[in-house]
């Protein structure tokens, strides 16, 4: 069989969700089959770092497919043309996986799935920019979807999304969940508190700065919190709206305790989790959620949301609030800050929660799913 891969997710210059499922996968799907073959198909007018793409070619059955017309111009075509087909491009292949929505067109003849992480831009469309909002408009995910073969969903959360928004019969969506990098890349931790020059006792939060992970609301409930020797950290790249968050920090009644240190190095985010006195993440909305899962792996208790996938996730091992209760986060702060036995409980749970999740796993479920669509 000859599968054909959209790698644009790969092409961010710092990966977050999508990229980090899409390479996770695929490494692994590589090393445990070498029956198929695979051609991977990528577009890049402009430089990006292309360090991941250039690590699957070590693999002997993939062909990597680099085309290099403007973003703009291909999308324009495949919107108002439905042209050109992305297997022809590759030259042929028997069914095409999307790991993420996007712009694109296949023939008849060619089968498609496609990875559906979360549907936030429908259910929480407020968290989102003009441009953002737009580029959902233009993709029609809708449409995608219908004319998919199969949809894989990372959570059941998004699938029961994908069945209430966009009618999907449910036999057409299979849940496969994520994995974990458990521990992977720890370094020194005394290095890395003087490389982003961390606080003595702190509070964590990593991921894209944007409103959709309500780091506003994380702010507010720090502000209240009992102890007053902690300090905030936060880190994570900068998504759309990200200038709210750094407003309301500098306008913050702790200003002088929060601590922004951007994007974090994947190798320097087991020993962040390590250093930290608790992870804080309540999320508005997730189709998934690494960064708790991370925090967790490592013994670093968790605080997220009651909402869409995360209770379905972090089980009854992070305690749950709700994210639009500043003083229910607060609370739960105080609770881990001061209760020792809560503590130690929530960190024995999560060694054995993310056990559930396993990056070969999810490979030899897609790979199955690749199989029983041909």
């Amino acid at each position: 069989m000859i599968i054909g891969i959209d790698i644009r997710p790969l092409l961010a210059n710092n990966l977050t969700g999508v990229g980090i499922y899409t390479y996770e996968v695929l490494k692994n799907l590589l090393e445990i089959d070498q029956k198929n073959q695979y051609k991977l198909f990528f577009n890049s007018a402009r430089s990006s770092d292309q360090t991941k793409i250039e690590e699957l070619k070590k693999f002997p059955n993939v062909k990597i497919y680099k085309f290099n017309y403007p973003n703009k111009l291909l999308n324009l075509a495949i919107t108002f043309f439905n042209w050109p087909k992305l297997d022809k491009m590759v030259g042929g292949c028997d069914l095409f996986w999307f790991p993420n929505l996007n712009f694109w067109s296949i023939s008849k003849n060619c089968k498609s799935i496609i990875t559906v992480h979360d549907l936030s831009f429908k259910k929480i469309p407020w968290a989102y920019s003009k441009k953002m909002s737009f580029w959902h408009k233009v993709v029609k995910p809708g449409q995608k979807l219908k004319s998919a073969d199969k949809i894989i969903a990372v959570s059941n959360s998004t699938k029961k999304d994908l069945v209430e928004v966009y009618g999907i019969p449910e036999n057409k969506v299979s849940v496969i969940y994520s994995g974990v990098n458990v521990g992977r890349g720890t370094r020194d931790e005394g290095l890395i508190k003087e490389k982003y020059s961390l606080p003595h006792k702190f509070i964590l939060y990593l991921g894209t700065l944007e409103p959709r992970k309500n780091v506003e609301g994380i702010i507010s409930a720090f502000e209240q919190i009992t102890d007053s020797g902690y300090s905030l950290v936060i880190g994570g790249g900068k998504g759309w709206l990200y200038r709210k968050i750094y407003k309301k920090a500098s306008r913050s009644s702790a200003k002088d305790k929060i601590k922004f240190i951007d994007y974090v190095d994947p190798a320097d985010r087991s020993a962040l989790y390590q250093l930290a006195d608790l992870f804080i993440w309540p999320s508005f909305y997730e189709g998934f959620g690494f960064p708790p899962l991370e925090a967790m792996s490592v013994g670093c208790p968790v605080i997220t949301s009651t909402n869409s996938s995360l209770p379905e996730v972090v089980g009854d091992a992070a305690i749950l609030v709700d994210p639009y209760n500043v003083k229910e986060i607060t609370s739960a702060m105080n609770q881990i800050l001061i209760d020792d036995q809560l503590r130690q409980n929530l960190i024995n749970k999560s060694y054995q929660q993310v056990k559930k999740f396993d990056w070969q796993n999810t490979a030899k479920e897609i790979l199955n799913i690749f199989e029983s669509t041909i």
